[in-house]
């Protein structure tokens, strides 16, 4: 006789995962608010030495500067951009 069990894998964290990108590196956040400087020091960068714009449309190459304190409600899929900051 032979069992076959099936397990229910549980979706709610990943339901609750959003992919961003940041320079088109993914960056996974399991909340759906962050701070400019939280997202770039998780994408790798200083928040020290980098500025971070959010791309409204990268045809246009139109793009939101963000304060480091700005907090930025999630979607999955927004794109960013990390630029040093000049001066």
């Amino acid at each position: 006789m032979i069992v076959i069990q099936y397990h229910i894998m549980e979706l709610t964290k990943v339901e609750r995962e959003n992919k961003v990108y940041v320079n088109d590196k993914a960056v996974v956040l399991d909340k759906n608010t962050i701070t400019a400087s939280e997202l770039l020091e998780l994408a790798g960068f200083s928040s020290l030495a980098y500025n971070i714009y959010m791309v409204l449309d990268r045809k246009r190459n139109k793009n939101k500067l963000l304060g480091e304190n700005k907090k930025i409600k999630i979607e999955t899929g927004m794109r960013f951009d990390a630029a040093l900051k000049q001066g």
